[in-house]
Order: structure tokens, then sequence, then C-alpha cells
């Protein structure tokens, strides 16, 4: 005879077993019982997956999102374009002038003067040679999110497309496997 502790009490006589004297009765109930939790499971699973739908609703407002956040980057590189313009102008104007004040300053007789102007001039040409590598960098992105904007735009497109096609589908798929 078994025996079996339960909470504070010894040797407490433990509850019989399931009849072995026919296995095929006992292997069956347990796969029986296995099947209808796996079908509950596999039930519940489906029941539970997400909608076809509404997946590509999510989809599509995720790559809109996306959209918002390419164009809003694409303004911010633009600007910043704008201002790195205005700067290189503005220091090849100031070289310029530096220049012009070089060349007065020789007409004048000040060659140490000249020098001090010509020195700055060479300060601002710099400034320019080192803004013109920034605008060529700028340019280069701007152009590449200009790219990706219209290739999102047009993936867009796309999934609108097809996205009545799709739901059509998951809808017949369902209707099918509800036969």
């Amino acid at each position: 005879m078994r025996y079996h502790r339960i909470r504070g009490h010894r040797n407490t006589k433990a509850p019989p077993l399931p009849s072995r004297s026919n296995g095929r009765e006992f292997g069956m109930g347990l796969i029986d019982r296995i099947v209808r939790v796996i079908r509950a499971n596999i039930s519940s699973l489906v029941a539970n997956s997400e909608d076809p739908e509404k997946v590509l609703e999510q989809t599509l407002s995720q790559m809109q999102d996306e959209l918002v956040q390419l164009r809003q980057a694409l303004a911010g590189a633009i600007a910043t374009q704008k201002r790195t313009e205005r700067q290189h102008d503005q220091a090849r104007s100031t070289a310029d002038e530096w220049y012009r004040r070089a060349e007065l300053a020789l007409l004048q007789g000040d060659e140490k003067l000249a020098r001090e102007a010509l020195r700055r001039r060479q300060s601002y040409q710099e400034t320019v040679v080192v803004l013109g590598g920034q605008l060529q960098q700028q340019f280069t992105v701007v152009d590449k999110l200009k790219q990706n904007t219209r290739s999102l735009e047009a993936k867009i497109a796309d999934v609108k497309t097809k996205k009545d096609l799709y739901i059509a589908r998951a809808r017949s798929a369902r209707a099918s496997a509800k036969l």
C-alpha cells in the first residue's frame, strides 16, 4: 500500500491510480485529452491572432508616420543647406572685400596694412573652402533624402492599392476556414 504526506498528516492513504488493467483505455483517454488540449490551444491561437485588416492598416500607418519623419528630416536638411549657402556666400564676399582693402592699402602705399588685409582674406578663403565641402555633403544628404521620400511615397501608394486585395483574400480565407 502507498502512503504519502498531506499537509501535516502522516501516512495518509494515497488516492488510487487509474486502472491499468486495460492499457488501451488508459492510453486512449490520455491521447484524447491531449488532442483536445491541442485543439483548444490551436483554436485559441486562431481566435487571438491579429486581424489581417488591422495588420495592414497598422503597417500603412507606420509607413505614413515614417514618411512624416522623413519629410521633417528633409525640411531640416534643406534649411541647414540654405543656411550654409548663406554663410558660404557671406564668407566669399567678405574675402573679396578684404582683397579690395588690400589693393586700396597698396595704392595708398601702406604695405603693412595690405599684408594684414591679405591675411584676413586668407582666413575667409579657408572658411569658404570648408563651407564649400559642407555644402557638397549637404547636397548629397538632401538628394538622398529626396530619393528616400519618393521611394517611400511610391511604396505607400503601392500598399494602398494592394491593401483592398489582401483584405478581400483574408476575408475569403476566413470564410473558407469556417466551412
